[in-house]
C-alpha cells in the first residue's frame, strides 16, 4: 500500500473530511502562514496519465495481475453519443476505483512537498499551500506548478492559480469556506459565494411556481437546509442565518398564500387562525402582490413562526 501523509491529505478518505481540512487551513494561519497558494488543476480525473500512475502502483503492488486488471479499468473507454470511445489517459468519473487511484496519483505530490518542509492541505484535487510572506508563496506557486506539470504530468489552471491572503474574501476560496478575523482570533466563515447558492437553491424550492403542495415542499427544503448546515456547521454564521431564516419563513407564508387562492378560502383560513374579522376580510381582499400581502399583519399573526414549525418547517 501507499504511505499517505496523514497530516494534510483530507479528501476520500474515512473519518477525515473537508470541515478538518479547513481547520487545519486555520491552524496555519494562527502559526502566522498568512498567504496561501491556491492551486487550480483543469480536468483532474481526464488528464491522470496512465503510465505513471500503473508505474507508481507497482512500487506498491507486487501482483502484476492487480496491476493489469486495474489497466484494463483505465482503458475501458467511455461512451459518448452511444458510441464508445477509448481513454489513452484519465480514470473514468464516476467509478468506484477513481477517488483511490486520483489519491495515489496525488499522493506523489504530498510526499515530495512535505519532504521540502512545505505546509499544505489538501482535499482530493483542491490543493493549497501555505507561507508567512507573498515572496514566498510566489516561489511556491512557481515551484508547485513546474512539479505538477513536469512530473506529473498535469495542466495547472494559470488563470485561477493565484497567490492570496487567506483573509481575502473576494480571491481566497477553500472548500466553501473562507477565514475571518476580529478582536477574538481567526474564524472560519462560509464563503459569500456558498451564501448564494444556498440562498439561490432555497428560492428554487420555495418558489411559488414550483410548490404545488406545501408539506412535500417544506420537507424538501428541510432536508436540504439541514444538509447544507452540517457541512458548514463548523463556521461562524449567526446574524446571516438568522437573516435567511427570516426571509424564508416569509418565503413559506407567501407560497401558501397563494394556495389559499381564493378570496372567501384566505378569508376562513384567517379568522379560523386567529385574525379578526375586519383584518381578515381586508386582507383577504386585497388586491396587491402576493410578496406585499404576506408582509400584512394579519398573515403574520395567522402563520407565526411557530404555526410554520409545527407544521413541519424545522430550521
Amino acid at each position: 500500500m501507499c504511505t499517505y501523509v496523514h497530516t494534510t491529505f483530507y479528501g476520500y478518505r474515512p473519518g477525515r473530511s473537508a470541515k478538518e481540512a479547513i481547520i487545519k487551513v486555520k491552524e496555519y494561519a494562527q502559526e502566522g502562514y498568512r498567504y496561501a497558494v491556491s492551486l487550480d488543476l483543469s480536468k483532474y480525473f481526464d488528464t491522470l496519465n496512465h503510465e505513471l500512475l500503473l508505474n507508481i502502483l507497482r512500487r506498491n503492488v507486487k501482483d502484476e495481475r492487480v496491476i493489469q486488471w486495474i489497466k484494463r479499468y483505465l482503458k475501458s473507454g467511455v461512451m459518448e453519443n452511444g458510441i464508445v470511445m477509448d481513454t489513452e489517459e484519465g480514470s473514468p468519473q464516476g467509478g468506484n476505483l477513481s477517488p483511490l487511484l486520483a489519491n495515489v496519483y496525488l499522493n506523489e505530490f504530498d510526499q515530495e512537498f512535505q519532504k521540502r518542509g512545505v505546509p499544505f492541505v489538501r482535499y482530493a484535487d483542491d490543493i493549497v499551500l501555505l507561507a508567512k510572506s507573498e515572496r514566498a508563496a510566489k516561489r511556491l506557486l512557481e515551484t508547485s506548478t513546474n512539479y505538477l506539470e513536469g512530473k506529473l504530468k498535469l495542466t495547472v489552471n494559470k488563470d485561477k492559480s493565484r497567490v492570496v491572503s487567506v483573509f481575502a474574501i473576494r480571491n481566497f476560496k477553500f472548500l466553501g469556506f473562507v477565514l475571518g478575523r476580529n478582536g477574538n482570533g481567526i474564524y472560519v466563515r462560509v464563503h459569500p459565494k456558498s451564501w448564494k447558492k444556498f440562498k439561490s437553491k432555497l428560492r428554487e424550492l420555495s418558489s411559488r411556481r414550483s410548490v404545488q403542495s406545501i408539506r412535500p415542499a417544506l420537507e424538501k427544503i428541510k432536508v436540504y437546509a439541514r444538509g447544507w448546515l452540517n457541512y458548514y456547521g463548523i463556521a461562524s454564521m449567526k446574524n446571516p442565518i438568522e437573516d435567511i431564516n427570516g426571509w424564508l419563513y416569509h418565503r413559506i407564508r407567501m407560497c401558501i398564500w397563494k394556495q389559499w387562492k381564493r378570496s372567501k378560502t384566505k378569508m376562513r383560513n384567517l379568522l379560523k387562525l386567529g385574525v379578526s374579522k375586519d383584518l381578515a376580510y381586508k386582507t383577504a381582499n386585497s388586491r396587491r402582490g402576493y410578496w406585499f400581502v404576506t408582509h400584512i399583519v394579519a398573515v403574520n399573526i395567522a402563520l407565526t413562526k411557530e404555526r410554520l414549525i409545527h407544521s413541519g418547517f424545522m430550521t
